[in-house]
């Protein structure tokens, strides 16, 4: 049952509050000063505090700081008279969640209360399940641990633990989502909701409603108020996924909301804040968007704060062994994969990402499902799309040697690559080229000779000018 304390000086609204409360099923507790509320707040826990701005003895402000400094502080809702609304908004900028104007009806009360409690609930269940995932999994588990992996885990560590604006940027399935939710999970923000908007999924006037939330009547359609993304993440995470695709007039808007955390929502004049934690993400390149002035120079200075580049998955293939043994581990336990389908994977180049991968192992899983007896569900070359197949044909001298080919040139791209998939360890490179690490040391000193012959064709051969 849920606990809600009642402050008010005034016994007959107090009796008909709490009457009409324990009537919805609420436990409700009745205090009519704020000493007395003090004394209650400090024997017992409860999930909502609705106070009149005006006591006996302390003021509804006060109540509402020491409530504030509680461990696992209640909501507040502020009451006060019409006159004293402007100091209803300051309550709110202080912490409170929302206020009533005396008079008002049971129902509306009933509505906010029930709302508020919705939203905890949410909050309780999000924070469960966070910690049922930090229990079961890792962030390395979750993302890889591959040379270039690890630098992105150490970046999230690091800015975790701050409340600074994260900016993600990789390709679509390169696993964005993944990782902000990863920050959300290992920063002090934990507890509270994380709330999750893909910006390119809704119009421009859809998108905002979403954001900001609406008021009954504001357009048509309207037929209830509704409470936008950016409250629902008040005290946690708002995270922005495909932020390049918002339309440039709702750019603004939310400028304007990132700078001062202030929203209006979409058909009232009263003025909300929020306290949130942002993190944006984008497959798009940003830096060109501005140039291309479809994204506001002046939101990308204040969204790249702390940028994190997500790798593709071709470009770290030491991470797929392991990945494919999570996604196994998660969704089909009894399924194993054989190191032919492994080698298959990692060569393959793995357009869709991590997405893409998921989809694959998902498709093998059924295919190895067929008929097999338990204990030998295992996946297979032949369990792969034939593309994988193709993609890796040995190639051959025919369908190489074609005019302006250069077998430099091909020498000098296959270096590169395979120092860009061993993160630049000349040892695992030389591995991957099949040669020693001597070979690949001299191969390099005459790529950078001929680099430098290049850039001074006026200097002979033998460096006589």
């Amino acid at each position: 049952m849920r606990h809600i304390l009642l402050i008010d000086d005034e016994p007959k609204l107090g009796r008909v509050l709490a009457t009409a409360l324990q009537s919805a099923g609420y436990s409700i507790e009745r205090a009519t000063t704020g000493g007395e509320a003090l004394k209650k707040l400090a024997g017992m826990t409860f999930d909502v505090v609705v106070t009149d701005l005006k006591l006996p003895d302390l003021s509804g402000m006060e109540v509402l700081q020491q409530v504030r400094a509680l461990p696992d502080a209640p909501d507040v809702i502020m009451m006060t008279a019409y006159a004293s609304a402007e100091t209803a908004v300051e309550a709110m900028r202080l912490g409170a969640v929302d206020y009533l104007i005396k008079p008002f009806s049971i129902d509306e009360l009933r509505i906010k209360i029930a709302r508020l409690l919705g939203r905890r609930l949410l909050q309780e269940q999000n924070g469960n399940l966070q910690a049922q995932l930090e229990k079961a999994q890792s962030l390395e588990s979750l993302i890889g641990s591959s040379a270039r992996m690890r630098e992105v885990i150490e970046q999230v560590h690091q800015v975790a633990a701050t409340d600074s604006t994260v900016l993600l940027l990789g390709e679509s399935g390169t696993g964005k989502t993944v990782l902000a939710r990863a920050i959300h999970q290992h920063s002090r923000r934990r507890q509270g909701p994380l709330s999750e908007v893909h910006c390119a999924a809704l119009p421009g006037s859809l998108l905002e409603s979403e954001l900001f939330g609406h008021e009954r009547g504001a357009f048509t359609g309207a037929v209830e108020q509704r409470i936008g993304h950016v409250e629902k993440a008040d005290r946690g995470t708002l995270f922005l996924d495909e932020i390049g695709d918002v339309p440039l007039p709702l750019q603004v808007k939310l400028l304007r909301f990132i700078q001062d955390h202030q929203f209006h929502r979409v058909g009232s004049s009263q003025l909300r804040t929020v306290d949130v934690r942002f993190i944006f993400a984008s497959n798009r390149n940003l830096a060109q968007a501005v140039q291309e002035q479809t994204l506001r120079q002046d939101l990308y200075y204040r969204i790249n704060v702390f940028p994190i580049h997500l790798p593709a998955l071709r470009e770290r293939s030491d991470d797929i062994p392991k990945l494919v043994q999570d996604i196994l581990r998660r969704r089909h336990p009894h399924v194993t994969i054989s190191q032919g389908a492994l080698d298959l994977l990692q060569r393959y180049p793995w357009p869709g990402n991590i997405r893409e991968l998921e989809n694959v192992i998902e498709r093998a899983t059924i295919l190895v499902g067929n008929g097999n007896p338990v204990g030998q569900n295992v996946i297979s070359s032949e369990h792969l799309p034939r593309a994988f197949a193709e993609s890796v044909r040995p190639v051959t001298p025919s369908g190489l040697l074609h005019p302006g080919f250069s077998i430099d040139r091909l020498e000098k791209e296959l270096i590169f690559e395979a120092l860009a998939r061993s993160s630049g360890n000349k040892t695992e490179a030389a591995k991957l080229l099949g040669i020693t690490r001597r070979r690949l040391y001299s191969r390099l000193k005459s790529i950078e000779n001929d680099s430098e012959a290049e850039e001074n064709p006026s200097e002979s051969s033998d460096g006589s000018k």
